[in-house]
């Protein structure tokens, strides 16, 4: 702790015997300087810790130094910390007892800075006879303001007013120095002064509370426009904090209420196409904000009817053709009572009638009648397409279905389908049954085939309308045949019977109240023979496959023809050795051509014969001699 004591004789004698020392030493020629560096100004941040350094520079040596802090209070020095040699004290009863400590290098520092430390430092270092020295230090101190806060204008604005109106109020506080705002619409700033103007100005307050800190208020006033009415309003608080660094903070942004008078009407429905039986919603749109009345109405004959309606939509349930026609709205603004507002539209309820089939029906037919038509049409609001469909599958892209030819085939379900093409969701359909009739049609196959021996299946497709009653027959020995009816003219039946030596014939019929048909088969182990008859009969020769290594095999009745002619040509060479052996043994008498030599060495060349029929077949070749070395003929030989 520093004291203060009343000079005594002593003391004085001491500072006598000091100064006689200082002006002896001057006197010698013994000097030297002392000289204190400081940084002239330092920047902190409230309630963080700053050090302000002191370098002293001394001439020559001296043991004797001291060092000295002192703050400057209104042109007064007060002096906060003391140093020579060992003793260090920090005076009490001051702003800074307790807040600071100077180090080795007599570096002040202040743990946490208070807004009232912006004041000058000095730090004075003595060092005996070679003088002493003082630097000085300006101390500045910040502190970042709030996050501003926005209070907007909760009234509505007319843009019509002729002087600028307040839009919203900016308040940001506990700033240090005291921070400036800056106005923005849509993040561009407003060049706004603080002297009343036709189009914007601003009012700005600051106040500096008991903490010494700032709070500033600041007011737009600003003349919006129309295009205003979707602008973001904020404002921006700038400030400054140590080494220089320049910071901003952003307000909310606000939407201002404006009100702007009506420029345009516009008139619209929903959906924008139509046909019968939807619902319409009517809606007239005015570009103004102000308080504005609807009137719905519809053009008929001439004048307008009007609708009533509540606000700005109208409905229409379950629309028909009927109610197509001009439908509009106008608007009344009492803003601008001078100007009329209409807009309408025509609006057209599509539609789709039934469908009408000519000729009308019903679609019974004669199978073999040729060029049968059925056209398909149906009356629409706009242009149509029609398809024609059998079990689901398109089967012309035409009004007309044509048969060329009737068969039974042609019988089934068709559909025609009439669709609007501009509006697929407009369609109709219509279906109709086409009956095809006439006597029973069959075709018969024959399969054969090896299962624990050769079996043929017999299959037989009748086709009529009505659909054939069928039988089969065949005798005691013939199975149950199975008959199965596939649709409403078409039975099928099959027989299954194994190949055997034994002959079996096998007659299937047909018939309906419009004739019968008939089909025949013989079967036996070599050959299934088969015949359809009605009223004539014709019949095939179909050869029997015989089974190898569990496959059918068919043979034709040519390849029958072409072995019995192999079989007779080796009969006949077998024949033709026999008779030359008995010639050669002298059992055979022989004619007057019988004297010559048949080994002639000159006899002519050798015959060949060569029996071939009209299929590719193994050739038989026999040679034999001539007799008194002439050819003969092949009928001869």
């Amino acid at each position: 702790m520093s004291s203060v004591a009343t000079p005594g004789p002593a003391s004085v004698s001491g500072r006598l015997c000091f100064t006689m020392i200082v002006l002896i030493l001057a006197t010698t020629g013994i000097n030297g300087t002392v000289h204190v560096s400081t940084p002239p100004v330092v920047e902190a941040e409230i309630g963080k810790p700053i050090d302000i350094t002191c370098v002293p520079e001394i001439s020559t040596p001296s043991s004797v130094k001291y060092v000295q802090w002192f703050v400057e209070e209104k042109n007064f020095r007060k002096r906060i910390y003391f140093q020579d040699g060992e003793s260090r004290i920090v005076d009490n009863e001051t702003d800074y007892t307790g807040r600071i400590k100077v180090d080795e290098n007599y570096t002040l520092t202040i743990s946490s800075i208070e807004l009232g430390d912006e004041q000058t430092f000095l730090c004075q270092v003595g060092a005996g006879p070679a003088g002493s020295d003082e630097g000085t230090t300006e101390l500045k101190v910040f502190d970042a303001p709030e996050l501003p806060e926005i209070f907007p204008n909760e009234a509505s604005i007319s843009v019509l007013e002729k002087e600028p109106s307040q839009i919203a109020t900016c308040r940001t506080r506990n700033g240090y120095p005291a921070p400036s705002i800056t106005w923005y619409k849509d993040r561009t700033p407003l060049q706004a002064t603080t002297k009343m103007d036709n189009k914007m100005y601003v009012t700005s307050q600051a106040t500096q509370e008991p903490s010494g800190l700032y709070t500033i208020v600041s007011t737009l006033h600003y003349a919006p426009e129309k295009k205003d009415k979707d602008s973001k309003f904020y404002c921006e608080v700038s400030y400054r904090m140590p080494l220089g660094v320049d910071k901003m903070k952003e307000s909310q942004k606000i939407s201002v209420s404006i009100n702007y008078p009506t420029e345009n009407v516009e008139f619209v429905f929903q959906p924008s196409v139509l046909k019968e039986s939807d619902n319409v919603s009517m809606e007239c749109r005015s570009d103004g904000s102000s308080n504005v009345e609807y009137t719905f109405y519809r053009v008929l004959n001439g004048e307008e009817e009007i609708l009533e309606s509540t606000g700005n939509t109208f409905e229409l349930s379950g629309v028909q053709r009927m109610d197509s026609g001009v439908y509009g709205c106008k608007v009344l603004d009492f803003d601008v009572l001078h100007k009329d507002f209409n807009a309408n539209k025509t609006i057209i309820i599509n539609y789709l009638d039934s469908i009408t089939l000519e000729p009308k029906g019903p679609y019974t037919f004669t199978v073999g009648a040729k060029d049968k038509t059925i056209h398909c049409s149906a009356k629409a609001s706009q242009q149509t397409s029609v398809i024609w469909k059998k079990h689901k599958k398109t089967i012309s892209s035409e009004n007309v279905l044509q048969l060329p030819v009737v068969t039974f085939d042609d019988s089934g379900m068709y559909t025609c389908e009439v669709t609007v093409q501009n509006i697929p969701s407009l369609k109709r359909q219509k279906s109709i049954n086409v009956l095809v009739k006439g006597s029973p049609e069959v075709n018969c196959t024959e399969r054969t085939f090896y299962k624990n021996g050769p079996y043929v299946n017999l299959t037989c497709i009748f086709k009529g309308n009505p659909a054939p009653k069928v039988t089969c027959s065949g005798g005691k020995k013939v199975p149950a045949v199975r008959t199965h009816q596939q649709n409403n003219y078409i039975v099928v039946s099959e027989l299954i019977l194994p190949l055997t030596v034994e002959m079996l014939k096998v007659t299937c019929n047909g018939t309906n109240k419009h004739g019968s048909k008939t089909h025949n088969f013989t079967v036996d182990g070599e050959t299934v023979a088969v015949s359809t008859r009605s009223p004539t009969a014709e019949t095939v020769a179909v050869s029997t496959r015989s089974p190898t290594a569990g496959m059918s095999h068919t043979r034709s009745s040519g390849g029958m023809l072409i072995i019995v002619i192999v079989v007779c040509i080796i009969l006949l060479a077998f024949l033709g050795a026999v008779l030359y052996f008995l010639y050669k043994k002298g059992k055979i008498p022989c004619g007057r051509s019988g004297k010559q030599d048949i080994t002639r060495t000159d006899a002519h060349d050798d015959i060949v014969v060569e029996v071939k029929n009209d299929q590719k077949v193994p050739e038989e070749t026999v040679l034999l001699q001539g007799v008194n070395g002439e050819k003969k003929p092949p009928n001869d030989q």
